[in-house]
């Protein structure tokens, strides 16, 4: 099987097309948030869909020397909550534009 010259050039500007899909998604996820929320409320974590976490909120109530390692573990909780959203949402974005297709080493795509 071999490729003419035309099929090569509809080859080649669809892979042009998908890297910049692909580029597109990416910055699109910068802008996306999830949340995870732990202990009805009392821990909210926002990420972003480049897994990056951009705020953490906390109900005043909880954050006491007495309740350290409470907090700590909600905060771990919520964190890897958030975390995982993050890949979701990014593997969904990656999934979408490349058309359900499994590309190795795509930044966002865990």
């Amino acid at each position: 099987m071999t490729l003419h010259d035309g099929q090569l050039g509809k080859l080649l500007q669809q892979a042009q097309k998908l890297q910049e899909d692909m580029q597109k998604a990416q910055a699109e996820l910068k802008n996306k948030r999830v949340e995870a929320v732990v202990d009805a409320g009392s821990v909210k974590v926002v990420a972003n869909g480049r897994q990056e976490i951009i705020d953490i909120v906390m109900d005043p109530g909880i954050i006491h020397p007495a309740n350290s390692k409470v907090l700590r573990e909600l905060l771990l909780d919520a964190v890897n909550k958030a975390l995982e959203k993050s890949r979701q949402l990014a593997n969904s974005e990656m999934s979408r534009v490349t058309g359900g297709l499994k590309i190795p080493n795509i930044p966002g795509m865990m």
